[in-house]
């Protein structure tokens, strides 16, 4: 059975992303979209020729669906997933899950008043590069370092809801990094310590009140002894040069390296030794 779908938030995220995926899916079939913006909602709605709102009451009322995509400006969410859960539907939120402990606190609380799922989409741990991390580490011996990157060349900063703290609750971190954060915790668990530096306006000329660039630094403990640590560094930022998404993990007998689309092994004198690659 496919799973009736629908998808709230009709940004980028969910052009590019989410719908083109629910529609090649043999699991759902979407059946409404919803966004405040008339215009965008008609045209995304005749697109996929499914029927279109701007309320989200409405397409409660007219649509029995199971499953909601949402992927709106950050502050938004609570007031959402509350008509959601309430009216007892399963919900795929795009990050964060929270943009603050007070809000995760809040969402729990209206999460424990209905009996529906939530899931975040942090995609990464779907990706077959990414999954195959957990094959190639035991080859590497002790992993003891850590360094990621994940950068890009945003020329408008100070457009749009992200250029807000109020409303997008921070800024590199919260949204670039947090597919990081959730990348590390994945593959090592939760660190004992992390420092995190960060810096903001980076684009003269503009305003915006989030950070652009972030590091962070975080260790966790192996054994008893001072040196048993593994220690890491990822730098976060929207105003570097070049595009990257790299995280190199160094063990006593070799790296891995996994980026977008490849994951490769290396020996302790740089040679490779094996290379996964995915296209598109």
């Amino acid at each position: 059975m496919r799973l009736r779908t629908v998808v709230i938030g009709l940004g980028r995220q969910s052009r590019e992303d989410h719908l083109p995926a629910i529609m090649q899916s043999s699991n759902f079939k979407l059946v409404g979209v919803c966004d405040i913006n008339q215009k965008k909602a008609e045209e995304v709605g005749i697109h996929y020729n499914v029927p279109y709102y701007t309320d989200l009451g409405e397409l409660i009322n007219d649509q029995d669906f199971q499953i909601a995509v949402v992927a709106i400006p950050h502050h938004a969410y609570l007031d959402v997933i509350s008509v959601l859960v309430t009216a007892g539907k399963h919900i795929i939120k795009e990050k964060p899950f929270a943009t603050s402990i007070a809000e995760a606190k809040q969402l729990l609380q209206i999460l424990r008043g209905g009996k529906v799922y939530l899931g975040v989409t942090v995609q990464r741990r779907f990706n077959p590069i990414y999954r195959t991390f957990h094959q190639l580490k035991k080859y590497i011996g002790k992993i003891y370092s850590i360094e990621g990157a994940y950068t890009m060349n945003i020329v408008d900063l100070d457009t749009g809801w992200r250029a807000s703290k109020e409303l997008s609750g921070g800024g590199a971190l919260v949204d670039m990094g947090y597919h990081f954060v959730d990348l590390l915790i994945w593959y090592f668990g939760m660190p004992v310590s992390v420092t995190a530096r960060m810096t903001r306006g980076n684009r003269p000329g503009q305003q915006y009140d989030v950070e652009d660039t972030v590091h962070l630094l975080f260790d966790y403990q192996l054994g008893f002894e001072y040196d048993e640590k593994l220690v890491g560094n990822f730098v976060i930022s929207r105003v570097y040069p070049e595009k990257q998404e790299r995280v190199r993990v160094f063990g006593t007998n070799g790296v891995v390296e996994v980026s977008r689309g490849l994951i490769r092994r290396l020996d302790i004198n740089g040679n490779e030794i094996e290379l996964l690659e995915r296209q598109d």
